[in-house]
């Protein structure tokens, strides 16, 4: 039999097990949950992580005015009511995924501070509403 008639089996640990694998957006906007408390302290880490891996294109607001910004025809405004609704799971999804422009974290990332990260990005206030606070 030629070797390539049947698959093989893949080396033990080469393969996510133990963990639904979900394979895109909309069964994640449908199905996975934050798993974190949105403690002051996972909220932190989330901010942390932003400012190192999201700042550079969103903006230190999240409103879409990042460094990189102007290189791209359209960077997204974190801080729009739509966005904010998204639920945590496709906000995860994105994260670990990509899009468009923006490059996949799930490497770079554990699911841990991805999920830190969607807790932060769940403060993100739109600049109105930021405005109206402090002259409060």
């Amino acid at each position: 039999m030629l070797p390539q008639a049947e698959a093989r089996p893949h080396p033990e640990g080469s393969l996510a097990v133990g963990a639904p694998r979900i394979m895109n957006r909309r069964e994640a906007r449908l199905g996975l949950t934050n798993p974190l408390e949105a403690t002051a302290a996972v909220t932190a880490e989330g901010e942390a992580l932003y400012a190192t891996y999201c700042a550079l294109c969103h903006g230190d607001a999240g409103t879409g005015d990042g460094d990189l910004a102007s290189y791209y025809r359209r960077m997204p405004d974190l801080t729009a009511p739509h966005v904010l609704a998204y639920p945590d799971g496709f906000l995860y999804a994105i994260i670990r995924e990509g899009g468009r422009n923006m490059p996949r974290l799930g490497d770079a990332l554990s699911a841990r501070e991805r999920w830190a990260l969607v807790h932060y990005l769940g403060t993100l206030a739109p600049p109105d509403a930021a405005t109206e606070a402090d002259s409060r």
